[in-house]
């Protein structure tokens, strides 16, 4: 495989019929972006998108698009059979996504990371994320690769969301006060880790303190199932 494999990367787009049993469709676009992953050009009025996952063989491909309006589309081909699916993130669920893709200095992810390796059943991914102003940049890479921390974070965050159907979501009561003890140890839905260091009952507060952190975050105890896994 040669590395321009992924010098295009298909572009999702939402539209929306308005008026009284009128419904959403989700269509496919394609877009060609430049051979530096932080210089595409801005999307015209702004992204539809947050971020996209492109995942290729020489058979096979696989597309998870998380859209701007919150909708979630898996698109997956596997030996001419297309099988596509949509669900809707929740306001809190989308939120915790959007801190991941829109976080301070998350762009050094950006980069093409190579193994050398090359095969028809190699897979070899990209991953396009958007910022505010409509720019993209990208995280190109086989899965032989070895990806830097910042990186790994982008990828395990879309693929929670690529491995998020059908599966139950979280709920506040998975959370319960005798498994959030100090020292207590909770995996954010990005990979991330963090430290419980202190869970004030009655206010319903519980801090956190991330292993790779030097800081404190303080969550409300009904808000921690959309950011983090169950203990």
């Amino acid at each position: 495989m040669t590395r321009a494999l992924y010098l295009a990367a298909g572009l999702w787009a939402a539209a929306a019929s308005a008026g009284a049993g009128g419904g959403s469709t989700v269509v496919e676009t394609t877009t060609t972006e430049s051979a530096d992953p932080r210089a595409a050009p801005p999307a015209e009025g702004g992204p539809t998108y947050f971020a996209e996952y492109v995942q290729r063989t020489a058979k096979d491909a696989e597309r998870v698009t998380l859209f701007a309006d919150g909708v979630l589309v898996r698109k997956t081909t596997t030996d001419g059979k297309v099988d596509m699916k949509k669900r809707k993130l929740a306001p809190a669920e989308l939120q915790s996504y959007v801190a991941v893709f829109r976080a301070t200095d998350v762009e050094e992810a950006a980069g093409t990371f190579e193994s050398g390796m090359s095969g028809d059943e190699l897979p070899h991914f990209r991953i396009t994320v958007t910022k505010s102003d409509g720019h993209t940049w990208a995280i190109v890479f086989d899965a032989l690769a070895a990806l830097t921390p910042e990186a790994q974070r982008i990828r395990s965050a879309m693929e929670d969301l690529r491995d998020s159907f059908g599966k139950p979501h979280a709920a506040p009561g998975d959370f319960p006060p005798d498994k959030l003890v100090p020292g207590t140890i909770l995996r954010r839905r990005d990979g991330a880790e963090f430290r419980v260091v202190h869970f004030d009952e009655h206010a319903g507060i519980v801090e956190l303190k991330g292993l790779d952190e030097p800081y404190s975050q303080f969550f409300k105890l009904d808000r921690l199932a959309a950011s983090f896994l169950p203990p």
